[in-house]
């Protein structure tokens, strides 16, 4: 779920980028030198290795929470009660608790795996690609439009995000809390969508901030330096 909600937000948030670069009348004319192609790369794939580092942090988040509050809560129940009609022979209820118990311990012992792998790639692949920007340096890096859509999209996507994820995670956590649902009921669990939007939820405030620390940094007073299409 966090894959598909903040993979197809950075789709978005790119097409209408794309469109912007397209269909802005001050924006048109400019030079889209390799130098500055490369520039956009480095941007997009910076942005790609923070979504990464999410998912990450996010799948790992799972297994820790997996850990504090049991397999259960975070991975999901299915029924384990079952109405057996007279005659018929049906598993065993234990048999499927421990059926269940394996396949919860198995996926959590992968969240551990696939949560540090995916972290620690996107951190390093990120710090690359952050490094290379740092060795183009360019006057104009705290106003440039790539900068601003950089912080712009980055916001938009851990936003939508948090607004998708982080209610459905709190609403499952209370529907488990609360009505504490019988043991013939499918029980979602609260992985993913609540770890997912808890990191999204950091994250959407630090590009938040970012994004309007450039956009005052483009004031009028400064754009007489810094060209308005400078890329």
């Amino acid at each position: 779920m966090v894959i598909g909600v903040l993979l197809a937000a950075g789709i978005g948030g790119v097409i209408v980028f794309a469109l912007l670069l397209i269909f802005r009348k001050d924006l048109v004319g400019v030079d889209l030198s390799a130098r500055r192609l490369l520039r956009l790369y480095l941007y997009l794939a910076s942005l790609a290795a923070v979504m990464v580092f999410a998912i990450g942090v996010a799948t790992a988040f799972d297994w820790g929470m997996a850990r504090a509050f049991g397999g259960e809560a975070v991975y999901g129940r299915p029924p384990t009660a079952q109405l057996c009609p007279t005659g018929v022979n049906c598993i065993d209820p234990d048999r499927l608790r421990l059926q269940y118990q394996h396949e919860r311990d198995q996926r959590e012992q992968q969240d551990l795996l696939r949560g540090v792998t995916l972290a620690v790639f996107g951190a390093a692949f990120w710090g690359g690609h952050r490094l290379a920007r740092a060795r183009m340096g360019d006057p104009s890096e705290a106003t440039s439009t790539l900068r601003r859509a950089y912080n712009v999209l980055g916001t938009f996507v851990f936003g939508v995000g948090t607004v998708v994820l982080l209610p459905v995670g709190i609403y499952q956590v209370l529907y488990v809390t609360l009505l504490q649902p019988a043991p013939d009921v499918f029980v979602q669990g609260v992985g993913d969508s609540l770890s997912g939007g808890i990191v999204a939820a950091v994250l959407w405030p630090v590009y938040l901030l970012r994004a309007v620390r450039a956009v005052l940094a483009s004031t009028p007073s400064s754009t007489a330096a810094v060209p308005r299409a400078a890329i």
